[in-house]
């Protein structure tokens, strides 16, 4: 049966789920393969009969005749080039060994059908070896191996295979031979980017009499597993004290459990909650990455911790803040605050799985626009996102006094008119900082 679905992330300290795409998959538990195409006709059915997981798998149709069988599936012509790419799959033979004569593999990503270019899993591909082997296809030829395993395939084996390809063309094997996929051995690394087309996917099987009927293929994932991480550092004018913030909302156990930017301006429905809260949190903050300055430019979201050292993270505490299926590239990287101005990295920040850190702090000159920034320490010249903002604008005005802080002064708790983030909403927050502030504006297009 073929899903879109959420991926679902356990943390250490928490537990949240970000989208991520999938292209294909199938675990055949609909009986259905109407959308898968055969050559020949009517040699694969989804069948009961030896499946794999659940009650259905793919499986081999025919019986007492030797020949080949060859079923495809048409992908949404992808192109590999600037993603993260993984296939996870389980295949088993039934009680016969491999040889040049008897061979299986699956086609993770050709151009067509006919004149096949692309790569292929499997073995004896080119009937030399039993082993689990990835290979390049060129003109329906096998090639050029890219990479082998140890594993000798034998009767009657049940193998989860899973295979990664990196935006830069960097392929991994890895397989499980007990079917799943939680003891994957890794079969090591090679660089081919050569083709780039993912239009089709697929299974061939040559065979004699006596071993027709005896392949099956169930589980099948085509997923985007791009990701990167970003390592970024700011500070909160309002909980700034000396060379660090205070963390008096998570002390007084003011923090709000699941992110607070579900609401306007932010209107952001991302379900990042947490369950406790790390050492040293602050407050939750978003950022945004934007192929330009423009906000229609956002091409993700996501709430993160701002911890006492200035540190962004993910959910644990420590960890970079990972966005899902998105390629490796240069992105202006956006911090947004419940009450601060949001700041801007001035220029495009080069992005991928490794992280180098930037850091805001340092200068006025890592924001984008004219001294968005304020300096919070003027003898080591640390800078931090200006307080004030109630409303969340992106101006400090007198509507942040009037109609936020005045409807909140003498309440304690996780307010907007907290201006210095300790958990009272008091006159210090209107007299040492929205006073001073007042007149700013955020640099950040909205």
């Amino acid at each position: 049966m073929k899903k879109i679905g959420i991926i679902s992330f356990l943390l250490l300290w928490a537990a949240f789920s970000a989208a991520q795409t999938i292209y294909f998959q199938d675990d055949f538990e609909d009986g259905d393969i109407s959308n898968w195409h055969q050559i020949p006709d009517s040699n694969w059915v989804a069948s009961t009969d030896g499946a794999i997981n659940g009650n259905y798998s793919l499986k081999h149709a025919l019986s007492d005749t030797a020949g080949s069988s060859h079923i495809t599936v048409a992908l949404d012509s992808i192109d590999v080039s600037h993603k993260n790419m993984k296939w996870r799959f389980n295949l088993k033979n039934g009680n016969f060994d491999p040889d040049a004569a008897r061979k299986f593999w699956v086609y993770l990503m050709v151009h067509d059908t006919t004149h096949v270019n692309g790569y292929a899993v499997g073995v004896n591909l080119s009937g030399e070896t039993d082993s689990l082997s990835l290979w390049r296809l060129t003109g329906s030829v096998a090639d050029t191996m890219l990479l082998t395993t140890s594993f000798d395939w034998g009767p009657n084996d049940l193998v989860g295979i899973e295979v990664t390809r990196d935006s830069s063309g960097v392929w991994e094997l890895k397989y499980d031979p007990n079917g799943n996929f939680d003891n994957l051995i890794n079969a090591g690394a090679v660089k081919d980017d050569y083709y780039t087309a993912a239009n089709y996917f697929g299974l061939s099987f040559y065979f004699k009499r006596e071993n027709a009927g005896n392949l099956w293929l169930d589980d099948v994932l085509i997923e985007d597993a791009s990701k990167v991480n970003v390592a970024v550092k700011g500070f909160l004018q309002g909980a700034f004290d000396s060379d660090s913030m205070r963390t008096a909302l998570a002390d007084q156990d003011f923090l709000v459990y699941h992110q607070p930017y579900n609401s306007s301006p932010w209107n952001y429905n991302g379900d990042e909650v947490v369950r406790h809260f790390p050492d040293g949190v602050v407050d939750w903050i978003q950022v945004q990455l934007r192929t330009s300055t423009d906000s229609a430019s956002t091409v993700a979201t996501r709430a993160a911790f701002v911890r006492k050292d200035g540190m962004i993270t993910d959910l644990d505490g420590y960890s970079p803040v990972s966005f899902s299926d998105i390629a490796d590239g240069s992105y202006y990287v956006v911090l947004r605050h419940r009450n601060h101005l949001a700041i801007m990295s001035a220029n495009p920040i080069a992005l991928s799985t490794e992280t180098t850190l930037y850091d805001f702090s340092t200068a006025q000159s890592q924001a984008y626009g004219t001294n968005p920034m304020i300096e919070v320490d003027t003898t080591n010249h640390v800078f931090a996102m200006p307080t004030g903002d109630a409303n969340a604008n992106g101006q400090i005005q007198n509507d942040d006094k009037n109609d936020v802080w005045k409807n909140e002064v003498g309440l304690s708790g996780y307010h907007k008119g907290d201006f210095n983030l300790n958990g009272q909403v008091q006159n210090d927050d209107k007299n040492d900082y929205w006073k001073n502030n007042v007149g700013l504006g955020t640099y950040v297009p909205f």
